[in-house]
């Protein structure tokens, strides 16, 4: 018979309350309960597959109290009453493998450019529509951009673009680093932002719709005028007290959805029956923002609004029942790494700056894998 770990019950009550996963932890090990009321232990094995289950390191169990884990940048998020801020190991090693990225940026830009970006902090103390016009300037983009766009797709990939040319660096992910297993929850974050005046870097959480990924990187580029880090939840509805998450979501609002603009839309598609998509088109935005700012500008009462809300939601939830396929992994890897950052390495990695090993370890690809991105991105001249 296998011999037990002894092991604290509560540094594993503490591994199994920082998963998300609670229910499939229950089905994979059946005597969970009683590892957690402290009344058997697990063999080694079992604590070894509990460890990856729960995305903890195995170290951390022969600890004498659990650690205390703190997100280094602050995390604005709406919660229920009674609820407290509970992060993800998911979210914690997803920050941390960006943090490693864009400090390897800072030291690029430090070694080949030297200048500082005088955009980023440059908005403190601005009001909504001062930090919205300084957006639409900084990207070099007119107020009616979204029209000329058919997709979201092809709106958000514009606006990345724009980013980028700013040397705005933009990740996007769906899952902790390449690991199929481990899908990141919108719930939690829909992004965040490292600010820094020589290599801020955007994290957008794929696993979202591509509508609101855009109100997400406006309101991060809003984080980044202001010159403040944060995990968010960049949401129209967001109720979150603090006065630079509101800010912040103002602006994206005004920013993509111009006053002027909207009241002319909102008049002229009102009667038709089918305004909320119809603006949601026009403005490559969500329904969900579309009736916020409606609301906001006094065209839709609060119960108007709520009422097509939660009606919203129920077509949503069916429609994302369907199952999508993942693309081409290539083109997935790219999207993920961004231009910006891909370039670089790979300058890094031919030129002999830095070792193959440090690239594996920078794009959580390996060998081969890392090879053959490189003979992709070449081909394509990015």
């Amino acid at each position: 018979m296998a011999a037990r770990v002894a092991v604290k019950k509560e540094l594993l009550l503490w591994a199994y309350n920082r998963s998300f996963q609670q229910q499939k932890l229950h089905k994979k090990f059946k005597q969970l309960d009683e590892w957690l009321t402290g009344e058997k232990q697990p063999t080694f094995k079992q604590l070894e597959e509990f460890s990856a289950a729960t995305a903890t390191p195995l170290g951390y169990f022969f600890l004498n109290e659990p650690p205390i884990e703190k997100l280094p940048i602050p995390h604005y998020r709406t919660l229920e009453d009674g609820d407290s801020i509970q992060v993800s190991p998911d979210l914690i090693e997803t920050l941390h493998i960006m943090q490693r990225r864009q400090d390897f940026m800072r030291e690029y830009y430090e070694q080949y450019v030297g200048t500082r970006l005088d955009f980023v902090g440059s908005s403190k103390g601005s009001n909504v529509s001062e930090i919205a016009n300084r957006i639409l300037n900084l990207l070099d983009l007119k107020e009616n951009w979204a029209y000329q766009h058919k997709t979201f797709q092809d709106a958000l990939k514009y606006l990345i673009e724009k980013c980028e040319k700013k040397r705005i660096i933009i990740m996007q992910n769906g899952i902790v680093g390449n690991n199929t297993h481990r899908a990141l929850n919108v719930s939690e974050f829909r992004g965040f932002v490292l600010v820094d005046d020589m290599a801020p870097l955007i994290f957008i959480n794929a696993t979202d719709s591509k509508s609101a990924q855009i109100f997400t990187l406006i309101h991060e580029i809003a984080h980044i005028l202001l010159g403040s880090s944060a995990v968010v939840e960049a949401s129209p509805i967001n109720i979150n007290d603090a006065s630079i998450e509101k800010l912040c979501n103002e602006a994206a609002a005004e920013m993509l959805c111009p006053k002027d603009l909207f009241m002319y839309q909102w008049e002229t598609h009102y009667p038709d029956g089918a305004v909320y998509e119809t603006l949601s088109n026009i403005f490559k935005v969500s329904p969900i923002v579309i009736g916020r700012r409606a609301m906001d500008l006094r065209c839709l009462t609060k119960e108007e609004f709520f009422s097509f809300y939660y009606d919203y939601l129920e077509k949503l939830k069916a429609q994302q029942s369907k199952s999508s396929s993942g693309g081409d992994f290539y083109n997935t890897t790219r999207s993920r790494l961004g231009n910006i950052f891909t370039s670089a390495v790979i300058y890094q990695t031919i030129t002999g700056n830095i070792q193959y090993t440090d690239a594996f370890r920078l794009t959580g690809l390996k060998n081969k894998t890392f090879e053959n991105y490189v003979n992709f991105i070449k081909e394509r001249g990015v």
